[in-house]
């Protein structure tokens, strides 16, 4: 059979619809790798970064449970004075104004837990199904962790010292409540 002479013009429209898909799928393809590329970061930063934050708040908590006795017969006021004079302190000394943690086997169970589970050398970097899930799954559980051990420190303060409490303990408690908050509202 002969080719009917009006075939291209007929086709015309179907021709220019599979052209468009063609290109379109192409340029799809590269823009798709490189807007999953561009997530990828974003999403590894931001779980990155709360592991971070995280692993502060486990050092923070451990060298409270360390801090000299010394400091636990001075009021804040004054250990603030002190570091105010002595020219010879520096800002990691004057963030010893924190009140020392009371010694628990529960907090310290549990700090250590939390800090072993974001601890840097420990998490895998790799791009597989298996290191990202075992990530996620690290990250839930210090999570949960750390709101555990705020709540535990907050309980402990509340039944030692009902009159004195540090305003830098009650602001950061206070502070990372409302982060979590924040963070819960949001879509």
């Amino acid at each position: 059979m002969r080719d009917h002479p009006f075939d291209e013009v007929l086709n015309l429209e179907q021709d220019y619809y599979d052209e468009g898909y063609r290109q379109g799928f192409a340029d799809g393809k590269v823009a798709g790798q490189s807007e999953g590329r561009t997530l990828g970061l974003e999403k590894g930063f931001e779980k990155f970064r709360e592991t971070g934050r995280l692993h502060g708040k486990s050092l923070i908590w451990a060298n409270q449970l360390l801090l000299p006795p010394k400091i636990l017969n001075h009021s804040s006021e004054e250990v603030a004075q002190d570091c105010r004079n002595d020219s010879s302190i520096n800002s990691t000394t004057a963030s010893s104004l924190l009140k020392p943690l009371s010694k628990s086997k529960r907090v310290t169970r549990h700090l250590i837990a939390l800090h072993a589970l974001v601890e840097s050398e420990t998490l895998s970097i790799q791009n597989t199904e298996e290191a990202v899930s075992d990530f996620d799954e690290r990250l839930k559980k210090a999570s949960i962790k750390s709101k555990l051990i705020e709540s535990l420190i907050e309980n402990n303060n509340l039944k030692s010292d009902t009159n004195e409490t540090s305003p830098v303990i009650s602001e950061s408690l206070y502070d990372s409540k409302m982060q979590m908050k924040i963070e819960s509202s949001s879509p």
